[in-house]
């Protein structure tokens, strides 16, 4: 199970147009800024990557307003575990579990998903967070994942998980934030 103290949030590629038109766009980015606020509240640490962003353009403004303070890591790989920046400052956190939000499912956070899984890192995909322009291509990149061996959870099953308790002390912010 996923554990408070062993987990870091990567946050792929949720920009420009593309985070406007993908499948659902409106709920990933919802749940992909629940997801952030989450970690922020937990002490879970944010590595926050984009694709090209002098093409593709920045992080969409309702994200990247709850990553103030962090700078993201610009990419040009699919796979954001062949950036070697990327790989320094997931390594520098010390955490072998990674939870994964941001898009496309099929392609970034799939390519990601597997080579972080071939590097030893136990992967969870939140499912309600991660999108590609079509319906057909995130199901078949979530089926792509999970039969890679990451986990698909929820963002309100991860933040759960992560509490493990209502006496954890930031129960009542986590809840309000799912509401």
């Amino acid at each position: 199970m996923i554990a408070l103290n062993d987990t870091q949030l990567v946050i792929i590629d949720i920009q420009g147009k593309l985070s406007q038109i993908v499948h659902e766009s409106e709920r990933v980015l919802y749940n992909s800024r629940i997801m952030i606020e989450g970690c922020r509240l937990l002490g879970i640490p944010i590595v926050w990557l984009e694709q090209l962003p002098e093409k593709l353009g920045a992080t969409h403004p309702s994200i990247a307003e709850v990553l103030t303070g962090l700078s993201p890591i610009a990419k040009s790989c699919f796979s954001a575990y062949a950036n070697a920046s990327f790989v320094e400052q997931l390594e520098s956190n010390n955490r072998k579990q990674v939870v994964l939000i941001g898009i496309e499912t099929h392609i970034c956070v799939y390519q990601t998903a597997v080579d972080l899984l071939r590097n030893g890192y136990e992967v969870f995909v939140i499912a309600d967070a991660v999108s590609s322009r079509t319906a057909d291509n995130k199901a078949i990149g979530i089926e792509m994942i999970r039969h890679e061996g990451a986990k698909i959870l929820s963002t309100e099953a991860v933040l759960f998980a992560l509490m493990r308790t209502a006496e954890h002390p930031k129960f009542r912010d986590i809840a309000k934030l799912v509401k």
